[in-house]
């Protein structure tokens, strides 16, 4: 993966991460149970792409591979702060 692939894909990831944490926002705020799956559907994807670039750009070497991994641990630990919402908004703990 050279630069700028690796950049414009970056790119795409905080923008899918954006729309994904607006969704989640909407879901919690007005308890719409759609928004809710698509904001676990793109938190899913979020980090299942990162990581699966990540491999692929250490394979190569790329320095793009750290950028890929750190974005993955910040969506993993939001992700969990969502579910944490949702689990609480379901009176489930």
């Amino acid at each position: 993966m050279d630069t700028r692939n690796g950049l414009v894909t970056f790119g795409l990831f905080v923008l899918l991460f954006a729309f994904t944490f607006v969704f989640s926002m909407v879901a919690l705020s007005e308890d719409n149970v759609a928004y809710g799956i698509l904001a676990l559907i793109g938190f899913l994807v979020c980090i299942g792409a990162s990581v699966f670039n990540s491999v692929l750009a250490a394979q190569e070497g790329a320095i793009f591979a750290v950028w890929f991994r750190t974005y993955a641990i910040l969506v993993g630990i939001l992700f969990v702060w969502f579910l944490t919402r949702v689990g609480t908004a379901f009176g489930w703990w």
